[in-house]
This record gives C-alpha cells, structure tokens and sequence, in this order.
C-alpha cells in the first residue's frame, strides 16, 4: 500500500471514530434524560399506586410549581395556590437539593369534612380535610417537605429534620426563653456572651461525656436527678444512690445521670435553638449551602455549619445570639385604667375574704 492510500485510511478511520464519538456523546446524554425523566414519572407513579390500592385517589390530579410535586384527588383544596406559597421558601432553603421534590412527590388525600362521610382507609400519604385554606396548606407543606434527610450524625445532632422557618420569631423568641431559665450554666453564659457557653450549650464541641459541659455544677446536676428523673431512678438497685444525691452527693448524682441511656441526657436547649442555628446558616451560606452540609457527613458539626455558612464559627454564633437577643418577648404592658381595675378587683376579693367566719376571732 502507498503512503498516500495508508493516510487517506487513517484519516476515514479517525473520522469515523469522531463521528462515533459524537454519537456515543448524543446517545449517553439522551440516556442520562430518558433516565431522570424515567425517576420522576417512577417515583410518581408509586405514590400513585400506593394511593390507588385503597382506591383514595381516584381521577387523580398531579400538580407541579417548580420541582414541588403533589399527586392528590380532585378536592376544592386550594392546593396550587398553597404550592406557589410554599415552593420559594422551599426553594431559598435547600438550593439545588429541592429538586429531590421532583421525583419526591406530595401524596395529599383530600376528605369530606362531614364526619358522617364515610372514608377510604388511607396507608400512605396525608389526609385533610378539603375546607382548609391557603395559609393552612402552606403550613402544612412546608412542614412535611418530602427532601432527603440528611445523615443519622446530623439528625442525632439537631433532633429532628431541617425545616423551613415557618414562624421564625416566635420561634427565635422561644430561644430567648430557654437561655435564660434553662437550668444550665453553659446556657445562662451563651446568653450572657460567652460563646464558648454557646458553644456548649448546643452541643457544638465534641467530647465523649457531655455532662461536665452540659451541667458543670453540683446543684444543677442534683437538680436535674431530682426532678427529671427521680422517678425513673427509684429502683431497688438505684435507691441507695438517688437517696445519697438527694442528701447531697454529688458523686452519686454523677454516678445516677452516667447510667442514663445513650442519648438519655437532656440537651441544655430545645430542638429549636440547633433549628435556629441551622437555618441561619443556610441562609447565610446561600443556594449550595445545603448540598454543602448534606456532602459534609462524617465531620464534626461545628464544622459542618461553618462549612454551610461560609463564615467561621464564632461569626456565626455571634449572629445567631443577636437574632436571638432581638427576638426578646414583649412585656405585656397594662393600661392606666387596667391598673386600677385590678385593684378594685382585689379589694373585692379582700374584702370578701375578710368577711368569712374563717377570719373571724371567736
């Protein structure tokens, strides 16, 4: 064969091999599509088949808003309305991680609100009433977003799954409260500024007992023995060591909350002020930010949140207990004339009081 002939045949092969190449290309990206629309009418059709076994959802209705999904039965329930609600608070929170929703439908089941109405028995999915409005329905979709949950670490950490701030303030106002009447020391010091109290107080450093954090004084920990569990503890083989902790022994109290279940040792502060903490820092950290913390599993949980925000810790903490400290309840505050109602009222009761044989000198 000439050299001439041998490179016309290299050049019809290697065009050959890019032409296959282009179409290999094509056929693996129109695979990848058929397969993720494949996912997503899969994923639908079993909750609508989970649904139709008990016969709930006959002529059924699917409705879409962004990647938010509900496969429900036709019902008055403003149920678009309540999605185009819901779907921008869901979609600022989890970022690209909402369009899990798009393979993770709703399943609604819409009801007579006539209890006398017979209804389907229902397996799976949510059952409400069709007399519910708009605001309702917002609330109930942003309080059962179907996201994947992130890993057992996190959920151990936080208590619960991470949410949409549905009322923030009162939440955050709840917050205030428990810094300051927790029985904690680690909590009274984040609420004072120490941020290694805040740090403690929810459960940020990672140490294999939590107690000496958590408790580190002698009366709250008796405290907590007495009134938290001095129930639970009055056993035959617990008796003697409840007994020496309510005579003041700080060993046995110890001793009694280190035989606590795993996980039996109540945190300084609610679900509420880890929620708080966590959704700061996924709005601080932006639209990735939670894909960040979902793909930070393993780490420690300080870590991960700073990993979500994208500002160091103590940024963080700092922000967090300032949004707190803001949210201080308001005082209920009594009108002048209010004043004077209740002091009329207990000089009624005063004098009734005083009129009674009980407070007469015989």
């Amino acid at each position: 064969m000439s050299s001439t002939c041998w490179w016309l045949s290299l050049l019809s092969l290697a065009g050959t091999a890019a032409l296959h190449g282009q179409s290999l290309a094509r056929l693996h990206a129109r695979a990848d599509s058929l397969a993720r629309e494949w996912r997503r009418a899969n994923a639908v059709a079993n909750a609508i088949d989970s649904l139709e076994r008990v016969g709930a959802l006959a002529g059924r209705d699917t409705i879409r808003v962004g990647a938010l999904t509900i496969v429900t039965n036709p019902s008055p329930l403003p149920l678009r309305e309540a999605a185009a609600r819901a779907w921008p608070v869901i979609d600022s929170l989890y970022g690209a991680e909402a369009h899990q929703l798009e393979q993770r439908p709703y399943a609604i089941v819409a009801v007579d609100p006539d209890t006398t109405v017979q209804r389907p028995p229902i397996q799976s999915g949510i059952e409400i009433t069709w007399d519910r409005d708009v605001a309702s329905l917002t609330w109930l979709l942003l309080a059962n977003v179907p996201i994947g949950r992130p890993d057992t670490g996190w959920q151990n950490w936080l208590g619960g799954p991470v949410l949409p701030p549905i009322q923030a303030d009162v939440q955050r106002a709840g917050v205030y409260v428990q810094l300051v009447t927790a029985p904690s020391q680690a909590a009274r010091r984040c609420f004072l500024g120490d941020l290694s109290g805040c740090r403690d107080a929810l459960d940020l450093v990672d140490t294999a007992d939590p107690l000496p954090r958590w408790y580190p004084s002698a009366p709250e920990r008796r405290s907590l023995v007495l009134k938290s569990f001095g129930s639970y503890l009055d056993r035959e083989t617990q008796r003697p060591a409840l007994q020496a902790c309510a005579r003041g022994s700080d060993s046995a109290c110890t001793q009694l909350l280190h035989s606590l279940p795993p996980g039996g040792l109540p945190k300084p502060v609610t679900y509420d002020a880890r929620a708080t903490l966590a959704n700061l820092a996924l709005r601080l950290g932006g639209r990735e930010a939670y894909h960040r913390l979902v793909a930070s599993a393993g780490r420690p949980i300080a870590d991960r949140l700073v990993s979500a925000a994208s500002v160091p810790v103590d940024s963080l903490l700092s922000r967090w207990r300032a949004e707190i400290l803001a949210a201080r309840p308001r005082p209920v505050t009594l009108p002048a004339r209010g004043v004077w109602v209740v002091l009329g009222w207990t000089a009624l009761f005063a004098a009734c009081g005083l009129r009674s044989s009980r407070w007469r000198v015989s």
